[in-house]
């Protein structure tokens, strides 16, 4: 006698939920996280075990735009830069994307500067007609291995907050709108303080 739904149903149900929460590896080899938040807290670097903590010089980079020009950290120094490394096949990357363009354009004008690094593999061929698309408006520099690594990325979208003097002040791991108001927060409380390069 057939009733409800077959054992086998609910147990491939099961798998397919457990994964979608665990994340998945993109192209870029690293996992997705969906709405799954490590933030570093400034004062303590709490919930931050693993890679580039608050409080520290994110390392630097010179990394090519989507038009071949050369781009660096150096280029903003004074700003509060939010660095944000994702990839097109990211789903949590393209939910986060629309909040950081509104952000971006919100306060470009107070000094709000916003790099999305992206991580695929086919680069600017597949990153500038995905931003095209998607209306970004902040620039978008093609990254790769060697930023993963220096910036010791395990999920993406990564995202760092960097204050006007050099330093990281915030670290979001994954995406979830649930996380736009403390997203926002950071932004605006980075901006709000003067600080004096090192």
């Amino acid at each position: 006698m057939r009733t409800g739904t077959p054992l086998y149903l609910m147990l491939v149900s099961a798998l397919i939920g457990l994964l979608a929460l665990a994340g998945c590896s993109d192209e870029a080899g690293v996992s997705t996280q969906a709405g799954s938040a490590t933030k570093a807290v400034a004062s303590s670097g709490a919930g931050d075990d693993t890679g580039i903590k608050v409080g520290q010089y994110p390392p630097a980079f010179t990394l090519p735009d989507l038009d071949g020009k050369s781009v660096t950290l150096e280029d903003f120094r004074g700003s509060v830069i939010v660095v944000d490394l994702w990839a097109t096949s990211c789903p949590p990357c393209r939910v986060e994307i629309p909040v950081l363009i509104d952000l971006y354009e919100e306060y470009k004008d107070q000094g709000l500067v916003i790099l999305g690094i992206g991580l695929d593999r086919g680069g600017a061929a597949d990153l500038a007609p995905f931003a095209e698309s998607n209306g970004i408006t902040y620039p978008i520099l093609v990254g790769g291995r060697a930023v993963i690594e220096a910036y010791k990325v395990v999920g993406i979208p990564t995202t760092f907050i960097i204050g006007r003097d050099g330093r990281i002040v915030a670290k979001h791991v994954g995406f979830g709108m649930e996380m736009a108001p403390e997203l926002r927060s950071d932004i605006v409380s980075a901006l709000a303080t003067d600080g004096a390069a090192a």
